[in-house]
């Protein structure tokens, strides 16, 4: 059965990509075929040409409320089956799509059954990421879950990347890798080589070891020298390097630099700071390093969001790009930004009731997370209101037509 195109109507503005960054006032936006069709201005044309060609339309009253892109989470380790995380994590993707995140990446299936980090042969972890992108590829309800990341290990070849790949896996993580008492300079060179030609993005974990107490304890010489794309969890995973170290990583490097709710909250300021100090804000990455140690956090991305803004000085148009089109572009994957062509992932998002801030850029800039009254994935209403946070003050209706 095909979903009806999705007229979203009655918009008090929205958090726009396009001709740049930044809030519009446009009022109303149209969705079909999984794709944003027009904005503001253009919808009426493109209304017309859908009810011409017999299309059905359902009609989405936003009630004044924001328009943002979906969250995406960078940092989840996807959980299948009886597994044993801390606190349990069943159902979580559904909590998290109804706190406003559309989409997530994994950082490594840490909790899949069986899974020993002590007999993590290649063939193991080659087996492990390419089922579990296949796997998580497979389903269809929303939120859409990039998963199978391949977890580094001695004695790789080109063959583990290419079969990751091909199974549709996004990552390669450096968490388990054992840097200490051998050469491993050539063999990293040629992961980066071949992560390069596969398209896979290269992740670090960063601080202090796991809660399973196997992963590696890298510093500022060791992460300038492997070069990932993404300095995973830098604020804390549970804890982060010290400051020296971070500040070197900053400067000395250009990886991407993730944020987790989990973490440390001092360092998460002092991070924001130094990026925004330095421009470099379009560096930064939102994640929630879930459901393993930390267990399930449906609200981490928006509370990161909020951190971004009220700790870090960061206005709320910036802290949002941070959880949406920086999460995108750093993994090269659809989705994060409001443009005509673009994916139908959005949220209608106001301050939550009660708030005294008037608008939700002013509740965010304030610390506050917003309330989400509507998740849209794929141009299909998924969550009305989203059960994850307080309302807002008004609530958006739904209507087919």
């Amino acid at each position: 059965m095909v979903s009806p195109a999705l007229h979203v109507r009655n918009l008090g503005g929205l958090l726009g990509a396009e001709p740049s960054w930044g809030w519009r006032a446009d009022g109303e936006l149209l969705c079909a075929h999984g794709r944003i069709l027009a904005i503001g201005e253009g919808v009426g044309a493109a209304l017309h040409e859908l009810e011409r060609d017999g299309e059905q339309v359902a009609v989405l009253d936003a009630a004044g409320l924001t328009a943002v892109p979906g969250l995406i989470d960078g940092h989840v380790h996807p959980v299948a089956g009886a597994v044993s995380v801390v606190p349990p994590g069943h159902g979580w993707t559904d909590t998290y799509l109804n706190a406003g995140v559309t989409a997530m990446v994994s950082a490594g299936e840490l909790t899949f059954p069986g899974f020993s980090s002590a007999e993590l042969t290649p063939e193991a972890a080659t087996r492990l990421a390419a089922h579990s992108a296949w796997a998580f590829g497979n389903i269809a309800a929303p939120p859409r879950v990039y998963a199978g990341t391949l977890l580094a290990v001695p004695g790789m070849d080109r063959e583990c990347f290419r079969q990751v790949a091909e199974a549709g896996g996004k990552c390669v993580k450096y968490i388990y890798y054992p840097f200490a008492g051998r050469r491993w300079e050539d063999e990293v060179a040629a992961y980066g080589k071949w992560a390069g030609e596969f398209g896979l993005v290269t992740k670090m974990h960063a601080g202090g070891t796991s809660y399973q107490g196997h992963s590696l304890e890298a510093d500022a010489d060791l992460v300038a020298a492997v070069a990932p794309r993404v300095l995973a969890h830098a604020n804390g995973g549970p804890i982060p390097m010290d400051d020296a170290a971070l500040a070197a990583i900053v400067e000395r490097t250009d990886c991407r630099i993730e944020l987790i709710l989990g973490g440390n909250l001092r360092v998460l300021r002092d991070l924001v700071g130094m990026l925004r100090d330095r421009g470099e804000l379009h560096r930064i990455t939102v994640g929630t390093d879930t459901p393993g140690g930390n267990g399930t956090m449906p609200r981490g991305p928006l509370q990161v969001i909020a951190a971004i803004a009220g700790l870090g000085g960061v206005d709320a148009a910036t802290a949002l790009r941070c959880g949406t089109a920086n999460v995108a572009e750093a993994h090269g994957i659809p989705g994060g930004a409001l443009a005509e062509g673009r994916p139908a992932d959005l949220l209608l998002v106001g301050p939550v009731r009660g708030s005294a801030h008037p608008t939700a850029a002013d509740a965010l800039e304030a610390g506050e997370i917003v309330g989400v009254g509507a998740v849209v994935s794929g141009g299909s209403v998924a969550a009305l209101p989203g059960r994850y946070t307080p309302p807002p003050a008004v609530l958006p209706t739904l209507e087919t037509t």
